[in-house]
């Protein structure tokens, strides 16, 4: 069990383009997270930090590590952490000063174009609303140009509604992904655009309503999503979820019972099966007690899962008792232990933003995992250095895996792969975040993971060892730079055709943004991705951009 507790003094900017949210407001968020089975392919995504007041009043600068790596299509991801669309509260009740709109345009090698866009309504009210924008395109890639381009455009409106006691959000957005399967042999076959294309639309439409009162008798809070997936080869996927949860206090702050609950309605549509539509649906009910001691804190539940799978014919339902230990010192430091279990959800959207290059009619189950007993502790080590860590062992039962379909040898493309057995597994994590100085801010991520498979000769394609480092450096009034650098230990691919196992490179990254302020309202920009310059493998023939760079302009209007 993972605890995180995040101080964010979010800029809109950075709020939309992470959250989907709007407004400039000081959030404390405290998250008890299952550490789920690691996915195959790791996207590491950025921590958002505390700002300091100072900062706040002589640079309206945000601290983020870690950008949205490129793993699949998305080779670039620019955020430059520079002047902030809306300023903080305090500071445009003071001036009248804060900038709602925000535009970030820009350009690179492999023929690239970057253009972003935030659109918002003055945020000094209750009702606040707004447009986010993005084009990202490559004309060429690593094999063969045009062959290997990609093209990424999204869409997105927000809203959110503020009152007393709660509050009411809603976003709709649309996303389009349009790639090429490039890693065919290209000494034995030539293809066309069109041979290897892949498109994938996205339609999204959320609504939250959360209790806001700092001291309800009851806490709750009601988030509902729906997503459409569909491809170029006809298949389509509507995933309909639904979260609830509440808190009763029994005794106040000693026991408090709580009642999470999820229900997820997926219809998929696809040439692997006949029937036209066939349904995937999964819910989840885990009532659960809360006991708070002082230094000792427990928390008791039971998870009962329902899984329906119309297209295997699986309709089953297991229950998973769950506990979590925790003792705390009076210098704050916490070690916690525990047990769990759960189902996890594989669905047809998951699993491609995990892998984009699956073949089409790909088969879909979802992960039991059948328990997790685990250990860590957390704290702060001096002021402004805290660290995490955890270990685990557990059982997976349907673990998956991508590796190369053989039934077809031209265009290399992935099927899943599910192992029959119950998978042992152990995990370590570790994380250390440093936020003592306004100069530099860092944060340290390991990951180490290990498999008994069966099945399976390998653990295909998913890494034992993952790592990342992330710097924020304020050089001057004027100069802010990111540096950060990521570690993927050497995996396995197995080739069918030549039927043997291909080992993988360990991948190595190493990334630089440099921003120039020249005022409040215009800054540009250097961002480098891959400096060390080796074209990478995440998964087997489909080599990753070497060097790759983007230039361009900020302006807040």
């Amino acid at each position: 069990m993972r605890t995180i507790k995040i101080v964010l003094f979010s800029l809109v900017s950075t709020a939309l383009a992470a959250q989907g949210g709007l407004g400039t407001e000081e959030i404390t968020i405290t998250k008890e997270r299952e550490v789920e089975l690691q996915k195959a392919n790791r996207v590491f995504e950025k921590i958002p930090v505390e700002e300091s007041a100072k900062t706040q009043e002589k640079k309206p600068l945000t601290y983020t590590f870690f950008e949205k790596k490129p793993q699949g299509i998305e080779e670039v991801q620019i955020n430059p952490n520079v002047v902030s669309p809306v300023d903080d509260n305090k500071r445009r009740a003071a001036d009248g000063t804060g900038y709602q709109n925000y535009l970030k345009i820009g350009g690179g090698n492999y023929g690239r174009f970057y253009a972003e866009t935030y659109i918002n309504s003055p945020q000094d009210q209750n009702l606040v609303f707004g447009i986010y924008g993005l084009h990202n395109a490559a004309k060429r890639g690593p094999i063969q140009g045009a062959n290997s381009g990609i093209n990424v455009d999204q869409i997105k409106l927000d809203g959110k509604y503020h009152a007393d006691n709660f509050e009411l959000r809603g976003v709709a957005g649309y996303e389009r992904r349009n790639y090429y399967f490039f890693g065919y042999d290209t000494t034995n076959y030539e293809y066309t655009k069109a041979d290897i294309r892949q498109r994938l639309n996205i339609f999204n439409v959320g609504v939250s309503f959360e209790n806001t009162n700092p001291k309800p008798v009851v806490d709750y809070s009601l988030k509902t999503n729906l997503r459409s997936l569909n491809d170029f080869y006809d298949a389509e996927e509507i995933d309909w979820g639904t979260h609830f949860q509440a808190n009763f206090p029994i005794i106040r702050d000693k026991v408090t019972a709580m009642l999470a609950s999820e229900a997820f309605l997926t219809q998929r549509s696809d040439a692997y099966f006949d029937n036209p539509v066939r349904k995937r649906n999964l819910f989840r009910l885990e009532p659960s007690f809360n006991l708070n001691f002082n230094a000792f804190n427990a928390k008791i539940g039971f998870k009962a899962v329902n899984q329906y799978n119309q297209i295997e014919n699986i309709n089953q339902t297991k229950g998973f008792p769950t506990v979590t230990l925790t003792y705390k010192t009076p210098q704050l430091y916490y070690f916690f232990a525990g047990y769990d279990g759960d189902i996890v959800r594989n669905t047809l959207g998951s699993m491609l933003d995990e892998n984009p290059w699956l073949k089409p009619q790909v088969n879909l189950l979802n992960t039991v995992k059948d328990m997790e007993v685990f250990v860590g502790s957390r704290g702060d080590l001096i002021s402004g250095l805290n660290y995490n860590v955890k270990a685990a062992y557990g059982k997976f039962d349907g673990l998956y895996f991508f590796n190369t379909y053989d039934g077809d040898p031209r265009t290399r493309q992935f099927e899943v792969y599910y192992e029959s057995n119950k998978t042992d597994f152990v995990n370590v994590s570790a994380e250390l975040n440093y936020q003592a100085t306004d100069f530099w801010r860092a944060n340290l991520q390991a990951d180490y993971w290990y498999y008994q498979t069966i099945d399976f000769d390998k653990a295909y394609h998913r890494p034992s060892l993952q790592g990342q480092i992330g710097n924020t450096f304020i050089v001057s009034d004027k100069i802010v730079s990111n540096i950060d650098f990521y570690y993927i230990g050497s995996t396995y691919g197995r080739d069918p055709f030549l039927e043997e196992d291909v080992k993988i490179p360990a991948i190595t990254d190493l990334n630089a943004e440099f921003t120039y302020l020249f005022s409040e309202q215009f800054s540009v920009f250097v961002k480098l991705n891959n400096i060390i310059g080796k074209n990478y493998q995440r998964y087997l023939n489909y080599p990753q951009m070497g060097l790759n760079f983007v230039a361009g302009l900020n302006i807040s209007l």
